[in-house]
């Protein structure tokens, strides 16, 4: 219980504290996870973190599911048909291309590792996660479209890497595994089809007849994302996917669906994304203590750059994007909260110094990331406003529809 007291006391400073904390940077992962460092190590730590508990693990487990869910709801299929190649070309050539540098980084630089597990650390470090960039997202200083750009592209990437991860580990265990793996993946494509179609549907039907009230469909939705993940669960699928999946067939059943309704959902996910963060703040100190190889550093720096600035700037040739705007969106793709539990999962199912290298680089990659990113996204729109004032303004990469 005292480990909860601190974290409602750390998530209550930064509210009071959240203007001011945006001003520098200061974003809830950094927080969050500054707080976990700070109160979990040392001889005689304020706060014990039973990381490998099942409470941990469940809690990780649905706010992951909830992320999903809420990413989901960001992509309009309309948007996607009509003006998202930028988003499609990342998603079908940056992404795989990004999983097989990282591959062949890590053959190298991942000494003793394995072909496998230097695939399952590519596909975990493939998902992005916008979180840790939130302030930057609402900056209007950049343009709409390739904040909304980055904030679907993480949610796309998210949605394949889940599954990708899961038949890498099947592969890395045994091959036996891999018709139950699509299996579980069959599973949970249609628990998410069914659950996110139904549930969008009568509460539409029920906004319709007056039956229903805003307050209501906000809880409905939230409910809707935790059933496709338990159903996914229940139905021995694969319950992520099931919610990312759900997450698109409600936005694709009611896309004029008031984004209001979506907020019961956003404001769970944050407030469980800040108990996950708090948690990884705990697991710094240990991996740093352990005697992290150089190797290590230099795949988390490629990870972090040309591992995935390269892909994307490669699956944006011929496209009508400036350069500096495709750089921009290779760069601007936080490894957060999608790869620590994809990694965590990983980590279940491997042992021995497979799981040690999957620990070791999740942890740098992550902890790297929410500085390098977080830290930086003030002066980024800073200079590009900056920018911006000296070129003709435009905003290249396409908008939501309002």
């Amino acid at each position: 219980m005292l480990a909860v007291l601190m974290l409602g006391l750390v998530l209550v400073i930064w509210a009071i504290l959240a203007r001011p904390a945006q001003r520098y940077s200061v974003t809830v992962p950094i927080a969050m996870a500054a707080s976990g460092l700070i109160l979990t190590n040392g001889t005689n730590p304020l706060v014990n973190v039973e990381v490998t508990g099942p409470v941990v693990r469940h809690l990780i487990e649905i706010t992951l599911a909830l992320v999903l869910f809420t990413d989901a709801t960001d992509i309009s299929m309309r948007w996607l048909r009509e003006t998202g190649r930028v988003p499609m070309r990342m998603l079908f050539i940056a992404f795989p291309l990004t999983v097989l540098l990282g591959f062949a980084a890590g053959v190298p630089l991942l000494p003793g590792a394995g072909w496998w597990v230097c695939a399952i650390c590519a596909a975990v470090l493939a998902a992005t996660d916008s979180t840790p960039i939130l302030p930057l997202l609402h900056d209007r200083r950049l343009p709409a479209g390739m904040r909304h750009t980055i904030t679907v592209v993480s949610g796309l990437d998210d949605g394949i890497a889940a599954p990708l991860v899961l038949l890498l580990l099947a592969g890395a265990i045994g091959t036996d595994d891999l018709e139950s793996v699509l299996l579980e993946l069959l599973i949970a494509l249609v628990a998410g089809l069914v659950t996110g179609y139904g549930g969008a549907r009568l509460l539409t039907i029920a906004r319709q007849r007056g039956w229903s009230t805003e307050e209501a469909e906000r809880v409905g939705l939230l409910a809707v994302a935790i059933t496709a993940f338990a159903m996914g669960e229940v139905l021995h699928g694969n319950g992520f996917v099931a919610a990312f999946v759900a997450g698109l067939a409600a936005r694709a059943t009611a896309p004029h669906m008031p984004r209001a309704t979506l907020q019961t959902v956003s404001d769970a996910a944050l407030v469980l994304s800040a108990a996950v963060w708090f948690v990884f703040g705990s697991l710094i100190v240990p991996a740093f203590m352990d005697g992290l190889e150089w190797r290590v550093f230099v795949y988390a720096f490629l990870s972090l750059t040309l591992i995935r600035m390269l892909p994307v700037a490669l699956s944006l040739l011929g496209s009508h994007v400036p350069w500096r705007e495709r750089w921009a969106l290779g760069f601007w793709g936080p490894r957060g909260l999608d790869s620590m539990v994809l990694g965590i999962i990983a980590l279940e199912q491997l042992s021995g110094l497979d799981a040690d290298w999957v620990a070791d680089v999740v942890v740098v990659v992550i902890s790297l990331s929410i500085l390098i990113h977080g830290l930086s996204a003030r002066y980024f729109a800073r200079w590009w406003d900056r920018d911006r004032r000296t070129r003709t303004p435009a905003d290249t990469t396409p908008a939501e529809p309002a």
